[in-house]
């Protein structure tokens, strides 16, 4: 999949104003720090080598300026911290609140073959990292880019020779980093998908838990766990070696600029074609030169897991619901539940067998109708068609002779009540799972209600029965 650079910028635009103050500030703070060197290097060579009766003075007006300097770094400082994390974490706010959007939309194909421990790992962690790359990836980047560009022209006027010697080594690191940077992406990848299958299998357990004791199978669970947790290790492990490779690289390639550094300056100070101050000073810049090299494994990480988490988390935006409404759905609004099924077929992947061949059925308004079979019949896929749960790969479904396809999904499930197989409370009270399928319900029609039927059938029909509905409804 290419990557989505428009969308991946698109999240900057409600904060752009604020984006750009805080990149603002990072260029002060490092235009600030590049000049503290030369304020060094004045003092050194100009002034205490000058005439010292007004030396002093001349210290302290440069002790001040330095002063205000470092006042006015602190404060950029300060701004890029705290409104640079605010940017962050309002972005990831954002793309958690689309994505968790986007998901209520998508249709139970989607659910049928993704786990809910993927889904949570990809709405929490990848979006957490992503958001520590929009923040910190520009920042970082354009503060190392400044102090690198200004510290080399800097030095160039020094010591142009022993300047393009350090620089020499740079395309050397670079193909260095592009190569472990792949590595890396892969392995990051790797990782976010063990921890997924992790979650998903702790999931899968828990919410098993009483199946699970009551067959007395939790040494079942614990090997189906430990074999996920071991492949996670392994995946963890291969990842520390490729770190391990690239930061001691890395270090290898500081180790050389150094020795190159110490060298050539021991070279031109006995050659009288550097002085002192200039050699404090060009040691001064060349850890400006040398930070961001420093950093590249930290930056080369984050970047990698913030672009693998915002592919993932794209991945899902991609996604389209099978079932949707049409662009000339019509609303259902009086019911009297008539169904029919005409000639209907479906299968759920278009390589699979069918489920349901050339089915036809006709249920008039206030039939009641019972299907009998044995598990994996297709009775539930069956009633699963009416409120197009899925649609049919052949055939019709009618609702008082209309094609549900040509129906509004809203209008279409708020006409239908469904008790569920299985009982699942959402968290909050009693209350609060009783009214789910009409918010607006009294405490007073709940409590009539619940004279009419036993405790289950009240919970799961009630919450997905609404007022509007009529007693002649399906």
């Amino acid at each position: 999949m290419d990557f989505p650079i428009k969308k991946f910028l698109s999240y900057y635009k409600p904060y752009l104003p604020v984006f750009l103050s805080v990149l603002t500030c990072a260029v002060i703070m490092s235009a600030v720090a590049l000049a503290f060197p030369l304020l060094v290097r004045y003092i050194t060579k100009d002034v205490l080598e000058g005439d010292l009766a007004t030396a002093l003075s001349e210290v302290y007006w440069i002790g001040g300026l330095m002063l205000v300097l470092t006042v006015i770094q602190h404060l950029a400082n300060y701004f890029v911290d705290y409104k640079g994390h605010e940017i962050g974490a309002r972005m990831e706010s954002d793309m958690r609140s689309e994505l968790f959007t986007h998901m209520q939309k998508l249709s139970f194909h989607f659910y049928d073959k993704e786990k809910s421990g993927q889904l949570m790992s990809r709405i929490t962690n990848d979006l957490l990292l992503v958001s520590e790359l929009y923040h910190h990836g520009p920042e970082d980047y354009i503060k190392y880019l400044v102090r690198f560009i200004g510290a080399f022209v800097i030095l160039l006027f020094i010591n142009a020779p022993l300047t393009i010697a350090v620089f020499c080594f740079l395309p050397l690191i670079c193909v260095f980093v592009l190569y472990f940077n792949k590595i890396l992406n892969k392995a990051l990848l790797r990782n976010k998908e063990r921890i997924g299958d992790v979650n998903a299998q702790v999931e899968d357990s828990l919410a098993g838990i009483r199946v699970v004791k009551s067959f007395a199978n939790e040494h079942v669970e614990v090997t189906k766990f430990n074999r996920e947790n071991e492949r996670f290790l392994d995946s963890r492990r291969q990842t520390y070696r490729a770190e391990a490779y690239f930061s001691n690289g890395l270090e290898t390639f500081i180790q050389l600029i150094t020795i190159t550094v110490v060298i050539f300056c021991s070279a031109s100070i006995v050659n009288h074609s550097l002085d002192l101050a200039d050699l404090i000073t060009f040691l001064l810049y060349i850890g400006f030169m040398i930070e961001p090299i420093q950093q590249l494994t930290h930056m080369s990480t984050q970047f990698q897991e913030g672009i693998t988490g915002f592919q993932r988390f794209y991945e899902i935006m991609r996604h389209k619901p099978k079932v949707d409404n049409k662009p000339d759905a019509v609303d259902l609004n009086e019911v009297r539940g008539e169904i029919e099924f005409v000639d209907v077929v479906f299968r759920y992947e278009d390589h699979l067998e069918n489920v349901l061949d050339g089915i036809s059925l006709h249920v008039k308004p206030g039939e009641y109708v019972a299907l009998i079979g044995p598990s994996g019949a297709g009775k539930t896929t069956l009633c699963s068609l009416i409120p197009r749960f899925y649609d049919v790969t052949d055939g019709d479904v009618l609702l008082d002779g209309i094609d549900v396809r040509d129906l509004s999904l809203q209008s279409l499930r708020n006409s239908i009540g469904i008790v569920q197989q299985d009982v699942y409370l959402f968290t909050g009270t009693v209350m609060d799972n009783i009214r789910y399928g009409n918010p607006e319900a009294s405490d007073e029609a709940i409590i009539e209600a619940a004279k009419h039927a036993n405790a289950h059938e009240f919970i799961m029909a009630y919450r997905t029965v609404t007022a509007q509905r009529s007693a002649s409804g399906v």
